[in-house]
């Protein structure tokens, strides 16, 4: 569709410009099981594995269908007739309790999509510093910024708004959240903002209708964002596809498809974990609750076993050709199956937990120490109150194969941004 094509030759560009390291060392590692010379030795054992029919069944059958998914759940929660737009005209009325139920879970659906989404962050979602991706869901790159939604809301009156002039933290899944789930209708801003000032005065009802408002906007935004992105891929015009998936780029892109899984160490056990439970350096207090993802619905650990059950989603190829088989090819079935047990183990704990990452955090904080916390996060295998912290330990198992067996059997770099993470 020519509306797009500024956005294919962006994405062509990059490719052609190489998009990995020349640092980086993305020829396939040769691991020799049998070192013997002997002509004997079959075709089949002597066989290459076919990494491009991996990577074209993963983008066919996940990466694609997935960004569909999220950019159909993204138009029905904006239209006209979805539930958002059910509940904003509620507002007032009789029906908006349900009707307020029912748009929260539209909006966990969406989200549901889109942390699906977040496991492959390659190709459209990636260029121009994630710029689409970020419309989408901007979490990795900076938490809700809610003053500047809560000026937002009111600045959203006037005829010339327009919500892509605001800022990514301002926008996408993770703005919604914060209008539609968080019960306090006051601004979150300092007094000496003029923008807010007289806000808490207005009534509920006012309220709460100018906050749908901007959110039936910034939904229409993420609907638009998502079908760039799926559209970038599956142009009939200037496919991203058929670029990401050319012979002649095999090793860089191969590498690309594998830093998107590195996704589940950096952001999954990090940044939605260990940062805001204490347990990792870069939280300098005793905890850093300010940095939870999606806190208001309570939905953190959700996201968590969505991410990783998409990474394991992507690591078997689904149904088809994945990196489960290249890793028993090279030798190393006990390496494919420890990563199913890891993953069934990650997703049991986090299916057991009885308290949201909110509320653990929040006993962390009545306790004043994190000591068992840290015990959970050292010793995952063992129960106890604190789910989370032994949800981190769990993903570290993963996380630290992935560092080490993954990219040694498979043959690719470890991502810039890990090589620097002990924990």
């Amino acid at each position: 569709m020519a509306r797009f094509n500024p956005l294919i030759v962006c994405l062509l560009a990059a490719l052609a410009a190489g998009c990995v390291d020349d640092s980086r060392d993305t020829s396939a590692l040769v691991i020799n099981q049998d070192s013997t010379s002997d002509d004997s030795v079959s075709d089949e054992s002597t066989t290459e594995f076919d990494r491009s029919a991996l990577m074209t069944n993963i983008v066919d059958t996940i990466v694609i269908p997935n960004y569909k998914n999220t950019a159909d759940s993204a138009h029905a929660f904006a239209k006209d007739s979805g539930v958002l737009a059910t509940y904003c005209s509620a507002i007032g009325t009789d029906a908006e309790a349900l009707a307020k139920a029912d748009a929260k879970v539209g909006w966990r659906s969406l989200m549901d999509e889109v942390q699906k989404t977040e496991m492959h962050i390659f190709g459209p979602a990636q260029i121009n510093e994630e710029s689409l991706h970020n419309r989408v869901h901007s979490y990795i790159n900076g938490t809700t910024a809610t003053c500047g939604i809560d000026q937002a809301v009111i600045l959203a009156n006037d005829d010339d708004y327009n919500v892509v002039n605001r800022a990514f933290n301002q926008r996408g899944v993770g703005a919604i959240e914060y209008l539609l789930f968080n019960e306090n209708l006051n601004h979150s801003c300092a007094s000496q903002v003029q923008t807010t000032s007289g806000w808490n005065e207005l009534s509920d009802s006012a309220r709460k209708t100018q906050r749908c408002s901007l959110s039936l906007m910034l939904s229409e935004d993420i609907a638009v964002a998502s079908t760039l992105i799926h559209d970038s891929w599956t142009s009939e015009a200037e496919s991203f596809r058929d670029a990401f998936l050319d012979p002649t780029q095999l090793g860089d892109n191969f590498q690309l498809m594998t830093d998107a899984l590195f996704y589940i160490e950096t952001f999954s056990k990090s940044q939605k974990l260990t940062i805001p439970l204490g347990i990792d350096d870069k939280c300098t207090s005793l905890t850093c609750s300010e940095l939870i993802e999606s806190p208001y619905s309570e939905t953190s650990l959700r996201n968590l076993e969505i991410n990783a059950n998409e990474f394991l989603t992507i690591f078997n190829g689904g149904e088809g050709l994945g990196f489960d088989d290249l890793i028993v090819d090279e030798g190393f079935a006990d390496i494919t199956q420890r990563f199913q047990t890891q993953l069934a183990d990650v997703n049991e704990r986090i299916n057991g937990s009885t308290d949201s990452l909110v509320d653990q955090i929040g006993k962390l904080e009545s306790a004043g120490t994190d000591t068992d916390c840290i015990n959970a996060f050292a010793n995952p295998d063992s129960q106890s109150s604190y789910s989370a912290c032994s949800v981190a330990g769990l993903i570290k198992k993963v996380t630290d194969d992935l560092k080490i067996e993954f990219v040694t059997i498979v043959g690719v770099a470890i991502p810039g941004r890990v090589q620097s993470d002990n924990d």
